[in-house]
């Protein structure tokens, strides 16, 4: 196939991937076309991720990760595609001599049953232990919740690595745990050695960097051979001390069509929620492909190529627009949609600054990185 140029680049839609899991239900089964087999609980449809198969345009049927190693710099983007600083290489996989990797994975998980106890690694320890270009950063906002539903964010008290390591054998784990009450609209960051699961009765958006890297610590005893747990390792890289704040609050600004609300941001990953009335302008200008993932309502991604009609989305969706798209608008043809818009940031330019110019204080936009430490956020 004889690749496109820069200019040439348009809006991806790629393929759905359904994960069968233990604690998984059946409200994520109407978003995979085939749908599900008979039995499986689906708790995971991972929508944008490099082994995911484009399904629109002339690069349809090409695998993601292949497209970004041909059409490195306009799809990613300058901030991600260069070598030139730290935060780039460490985005772009393991070292120069690699192709560069995508960095950001983005799934909706239905949790019907509690998940597993588990911890992430950071870059260091996985490229050091695992030998994996990433860690895992992620981050949940919760898009339903059952009355009563909870998570589990952290320890209730600072505790030794020996005495988690001891209550873990003796199954009294769950005991040192912190549970958190949750509602729809929550948003909860999960740094790199912070300890968690979802509860029972949670559909979840979650943005992650591109990592399956998983330590778990506890699974209430389901005795599952394909699902071990990783004591040491996760006891290496886990945060014991409680988590000092469990959820974000969001920063709302309004613009001509639609509503802004900052939902998180550190250097990985940035996500923010766009309620669109009538039609939002975003500007990638070469600098960071932008995910889109429906939430709500019907409407259109229209890119600046000179094309009749804009890609037509709908709930459920997601859609890879390539940093090569100088601009492009998110109309609303059901009023409204709810889009959330991900992306790799430039945290000065891209929160810091526009916030500040609206007069948010410097505490607000720190706390959507937790704080100075866990989001790179420097104020």
């Amino acid at each position: 196939m004889h690749d496109r140029q820069e200019g040439d680049l348009y809006p991806l839609q790629l393929s759905m991937a359904p994960k069968d899991r233990v604690w998984g239900g059946s409200r994520l089964a109407r978003m995979v076309r085939a749908g599900p087999s008979a039995g499986q609980r689906i708790g995971e449809v991972w929508s944008i991720w490099d082994e995911l198969t484009v399904q629109n345009g002339v690069f349809r049927g090409r695998i993601l990760a292949d497209l970004v190693r041909s059409h490195p710099l306009p799809l990613l983007g300058s901030r991600i595609a260069s070598l030139s600083t730290p935060l780039s290489a460490s985005l772009r996989g393991l070292s120069s001599d690699q192709p560069p990797l995508f960095p950001l994975l983005v799934k909706l998980i239905d949790a019907q049953d509690t998940l597993s106890v588990q911890v992430h690694p950071d870059d260091d320890y996985a490229r050091r232990t695992e030998g994996q270009a990433f860690g895992k950063a992620e981050l949940w906002v919760v898009l339903d919740a059952e009355p009563g539903a909870r998570l589990i964010h952290g320890v209730k008290r600072p505790i030794s690595r020996s005495d988690a390591q001891e209550a873990i054998w003796a199954g009294a784990f769950q005991d040192m745990l912190e549970y958190v009450d949750v509602a729809a609209g929550d948003v909860i960051f999960n740094p790199p050695g912070t300890i968690h699961a979802l509860g029972s009765g949670l559909l979840v958006y979650e943005l992650q960097q591109s990592s399956d890297l998983t330590y778990r610590l506890y699974d209430w005893n389901r005795n599952d051979p394909n699902r071990e747990l990783h004591v040491q390792k996760a006891l290496d890289v886990a945060n014991l001390v409680p988590v000092a704040n469990h959820t974000i609050e969001p920063v709302a600004i309004q613009e001509p069509g639609a509503t802004r609300t900052f939902l998180c941001a550190c250097g990985r990953f940035a996500a923010e929620m766009l309620r669109v009335d009538s039609q939002v302008v975003e500007r990638p200008s070469g600098f960071c492909f932008h995910i889109l993932t429906i939430l709500q309502g019907i409407g259109a991604v229209q890119p600046n190529l000179g094309s009749a009609r804009g890609l037509l989305v709908s709930a459920g969706e997601s859609v890879l627009v390539p940093a090569g798209i100088h601009q492009y608008s998110i109309q609303a043809e059901d009023n409204p949609l709810v889009v959330i818009k991900s992306y790799v940031p430039d945290l000065l330019q891209d929160v810091v600054q526009p916030l500040r110019e609206r007069g948010v204080a410097d505490a607000k936009i720190l706390q959507l990185g937790v704080n100075a430490t866990t989001s790179g956020l420097a104020l």
